[in-house]
Parts: structure tokens; sequence; C-alpha cells
């Protein structure tokens, strides 16, 4: 759905640069909040929900590994190979 909504990306106000010894005004902050806004105005598809993508299996799988080893029942609802293996995929894609 984002490539649908792709021409309401108007990114036509200019990021704000500041400098480190420079101090933070009023117009910047607001300049920068409007066009975070617009930014995920743009992002918000037209029925209200946020078109993001979840990390595929990496949203759901640590939680749950972490939760069966807590409890006691990582050996009984998983084999040593998937084990293994979960581990290992969650390690190399961290």
């Amino acid at each position: 759905q984002l490539r649908e909504n792709k021409d309401k990306f108007d990114l036509s106000i200019p990021p704000v640069k500041i400098a480190d010894d420079e101090e933070v005004t009023y117009e910047a902050v607001t300049t920068t909040l409007r066009r975070a806004v617009q930014f995920y105005s743009a992002m918000q598809t037209d029925d209200g929900h946020w078109a993001w993508e979840i990390g595929g299996p990496l949203f759901f799988t640590p939680p749950l590994i972490f939760t069966l080893y807590i409890t006691g029942t990582l050996s009984t609802m998983l084999s040593p190979e998937h084990i293994k293996e979960s581990l290992r995929y969650m390690y190399c894609h961290q």
C-alpha cells in the first residue's frame, strides 16, 4: 500500500540543520515537527492504519524463545535442533 501512496510523500519542508554550538530555536523545532507530522501522515493509509513492516519472524520469535526458556518449557516445545537453529537465526539477524 505504500507504493500506491508514494505521491503523498511531499517532503518540501527543508530539513533543519543545527550545529553543535548553535542554539535550538522555536522556529527550528516547529519546522522539524511539521516535517515529521507531514511524513507520518503520508505513511498512514486511507483507512487509518500504519503500513509498517514488522521485521518478519524476528518480531515474534525472540519473545517466544525467551518465554519458553523462562517458563522451563523450551525443551518440551522445541527439539534441540530447533533450539539451535532458532538461536543461530536470531544471532545472525540481530
